[in-house]
C-alpha cells in the first residue's frame, strides 16, 4: 500500500468514527446475553468451545510472564506457540489451534489495560498488587460485529474460527427493535454453559413519561431499604442448603484429585444461581424506583458495614447492586456520606448526637417523632435541597440562635450573613 493510499484510508475511517460518535449521541447502549444451545453442537464445535477458553487461558498467563521482563507492546501476537507448565511444574510449549487473531488481539490488550489501570491508581497514591495467572478464563472479547461474530437469524450466530452457524436461545428479546446497532460482544464460559453477550445501541424513545413523586430512599443492615412513603424492603438473599452441602463435600476432597475438580464446578454452578437470584432481585427492585421522578439516596459505606458485625448480612445482600445501579443515574441524586440523615431533625435543625443503632425510634427535644429509618429517608429530599457546600452544611427554615451559630463555624469560617439566606442554600 503506497503511502498515498494509507492516508486517505486513514481519512476514512477518522470521518467514519465522527460520524458514529455523532450517531451514538441520540442512542441508548444496552447489554443483551443469549444462551448457546449446548446440544446442538457436534463433538468437534464442543471441542472448540472449550479450547478457545483453555488456549486464552494459555496466552494470557505467557503474556503476563513476558510482561514480568520485557515490555508488552514487543509481544507478538502472530505466534503460534506459548510457554507454560504442565500439571508437574515443569516447562511445557503448547500449539495455539483454536484461538483466532482477533481472539489473540483481544486477550494481549485486555492485559494492557489493565496494567494501564495499575499504572494509574499508583500514580493516585493507590495501594496496588499485581496481576495474578489465571486458572480459568471466562471472557473473551469478540471485537468487531461482522467479523469476529454475527447474527445469521434469530436463532443463529456466527463466531470466527467455528465452521458452521451455532444455535442460540435468547436472540428474541432485541433482533426485532427497529434501527438497533450491533457493536462487540464477549464470549462467556460460565459454569451453567456459554453465552454471548452482545453490546447493542438503539434509538431513545420519545415522548414524555409520567412518574411518581419523588422518593427518598435509606440503606440499613436491619431493614435493607426504607423508602420517605414509608415502605421496607428486604434484599437479602441467604445461602442455600444445597451450596453449604456442596462445601462441606468439597473440603473432604484431595486437593489436585478429579472428584475435587468436578465439586468446583458444582460450587461455581451454585455461586452463579445465587448470583442471579441477587441481580433479579436487585434489578425489580431499581426499577420500581426509577418509576419516580427524583430519587434521593445517600453514598453509604457498604464495604465498612461488611468488615463489622454485621459482614454476613451486608454479603448476602443485593444492596451494592442496587446502589451501583441508581448511582448512575441521571435521575438519581446521591448526598454526600458525612451529612448526618438520621441525627438532624427536619423541625428544628438540631442534630441529635446521642443516638445509637439500637433506637429504633427518633425523638427530638422539640416534639418531632418518627420511625428512625422513614425519618432518614424523608430527610433524604430535605437535606438534598437545603444543604451548602461540599461539606454538606445543613440550614432549615426554622432553626434556633445557638443551632445557627454551631453551624455559622463549621461552614467553612464564613459570615452568615455573607452566605444568604437558608432558603437560598444549594447542594454543592
Amino acid at each position: 500500500m503506497t503511502e498515498e493510499k494509507r492516508l486517505a484510508k486513514n481519512n476514512r475511517i477518522r470521518e467514519k468514527g465522527k460520524e458514529t460518535r455523532l450517531r451514538r449521541q441520540s442512542q441508548i447502549c444496552r447489554v443483551f446475553r443469549v444462551k448457546i444451545d449446548f446440544s446442538h453442537l457436534n463433538e468437534f464445535e464442543k471441542t472448540q468451545l472449550k479450547m478457545i477458553f483453555v488456549e486464552a487461558k494459555w496466552l494470557y498467563n505467557d503474556v503476563l510472564t513476558f510482561s514480568n521482563s520485557n515490555e508488552i507492546n514487543e509481544y507478538d501476537y502472530k505466534i503460534t506457540t506459548v510457554h507454560g507448565l504442565d500439571k508437574d511444574k515443569q516447562p511445557v510449549i503448547r500449539e495455539l489451534e483454536y484461538l483466532s487473531s482477533q481472539m489473540k488481539q483481544s486477550v494481549i490488550q485486555g492485559i494492557k489495560h489493565n496494567i494501564k489501570s495499575l499504572s494509574v491508581m499508583k500514580k493516585h497514591g493507590r495501594k496496588i498488587g499485581s496481576l495474578k495467572y489465571k486458572s480459568n478464563y471466562e471472557s473473551i472479547n469478540l471485537q468487531q460485529y461482522g467479523n469476529t461474530y454475527k447474527f445469521c437469524d434469530k436463532k443463529h450466530v456466527k463466531i470466527q474460527g467455528i465452521k458452521r452457524p451455532i444455535k442460540i436461545e435468547g436472540a428474541e428479546q432485541f433482533f426485532d427493535i427497529s434501527g438497533i446497532e450491533f457493536a462487540n460482544a464477549k464470549l462467556l464460559n460460565l459454569p451453567d454453559g456459554y453465552y454471548v453477550a452482545v453490546t447493542t445501541f438503539q434509538h431513545k424513545g420519545g415522548g414524555t413519561k409520567k412518574y411518581k413523586p419523588e422518593i427518598g430512599i435509606d440503606m440499613g443492615i436491619k431493614t435493607s431499604i426504607t423508602t420517605s412513603e414509608g415502605k421496607k424492603i428486604k434484599v437479602f438473599v441467604g445461602e442455600t442448603k444445597r451450596l453449604k452441602k456442596i462445601q462441606r463435600r468439597i473440603a473432604k476432597r484431595k486437593k489436585g484429585s478429579s472428584n475435587r475438580y468436578k465439586m468446583r464446578k458444582l460450587l461455581r454452578k451454585e455461586y452463579q444461581k445465587l448470583d442471579n437470584r441477587k441481580k433479579d432481585k436487585a434489578n425489580k427492585i431499581v426499577n420500581e424506583l426509577l418509576k419516580h421522578e427524583k430519587v434521593y439516596m445517600q453514598d453509604e459505606n457498604l464495604s465498612g458495614w461488611q468488615k463489622g458485625f454485621f459482614g454476613k448480612t451486608v454479603q448476602h445482600s443485593a444492596l451494592g447492586i442496587v446502589k451501583a445501579k441508581l448511582i448512575k443515574h441521571e435521575r438519581v441524586v446521591v448526598l454526600p456520606k458525612n451529612i448526618a440523615t438520621t441525627k438532624t431533625c427536619p423541625k428544628c435543625g438540631k442534630i441529635n448526637k446521642d443516638i445509637t443503632l439500637s433506637d429504633r425510634i427518633f425523638e427530638c427535644q422539640c416534639g418531632y417523632k418518627e420511625d428512625r429509618d422513614i425519618h432518614a429517608a424523608k430527610n433524604m429530599i430535605l437535606l438534598s435541597k437545603n444543604t451548602c457546600g461540599t461539606q454538606g452544611i445543613f440550614y432549615p427554615n426554622a432553626f434556633g440562635e445557638d443551632v445557627r451559630r454551631e453551624h455559622k463555624q463549621k461552614c467553612c469560617n464564613a459570615d452568615l450573613d455573607e452566605l444568604g439566606s437558608p432558603n437560598s442554600y444549594e447542594r454543592g
